[in-house]
């Protein structure tokens, strides 16, 4: 399950003993310089999702803060998602809950776990997502989320470009 239609795809995982869905993939670039692009909203607006119109209405990255980012799809219809950061360590981990208007709400929510490490000037992250159920790990895996996910690293890597030049 990795498209290898993107450069620098992630590498998914999708454990038959657990309803995870683990992503793994290197960024070239500092992890200070990967985590503001992570956690500041000017960036996330500009790289959140596989369109480029999104809202960042709230972004509070730290431990109990709360997070929402409106997308506006092609057709003009309007995606919510947000939660709760159950945990953050500043550069190192991010816990929180996620959760999608309409199709996951909030008592069906899932939390994922987003963990970034620097080696050698690179910055190597994982994120485990974690499901109630294979039903609702496979629902996600069916929205097309991997495409997603890979679409929005290519822009994401585009920011870290722009901002290791200085431009």
């Amino acid at each position: 399950m990795n498209d290898q239609s993107f450069p620098n795809p992630f590498k998914t995982e999708l454990p038959a003993d657990a309803p995870l869905i683990i992503m793994s993939r290197t960024f070239d670039a500092p992890l200070a310089l990967v985590w503001t692009v992570w956690t500041e909203a000017e960036h996330m607006a500009r790289w959140w999702g596989p369109h480029d119109s999104n809202r960042v209405v709230q972004l509070d990255v730290r431990t109990g803060g709360k997070w929402r980012v409106v997308s506006t799809m092609p057709d003009g219809s309007e995606v919510t998602f947000f939660g709760t950061y159950l945990a953050v360590e500043p550069k190192a981990l991010i816990r929180n809950t996620f959760v999608v208007e309409g199709m996951f709400e909030e008592d069906a929510r899932y939390y994922e776990e987003h963990h970034f490490e620097e080696r050698d000037g690179r910055t190597h992250y994982r994120s485990v997502s974690n499901y109630p159920d294979f039903e609702m790990r496979n629902a996600t895996v069916d929205t097309g989320m991997e495409w997603g996910a890979n679409a929005s690293m290519v822009k994401f890597d585009a920011i870290l470009e722009r901002l290791k030049s200085g431009s």
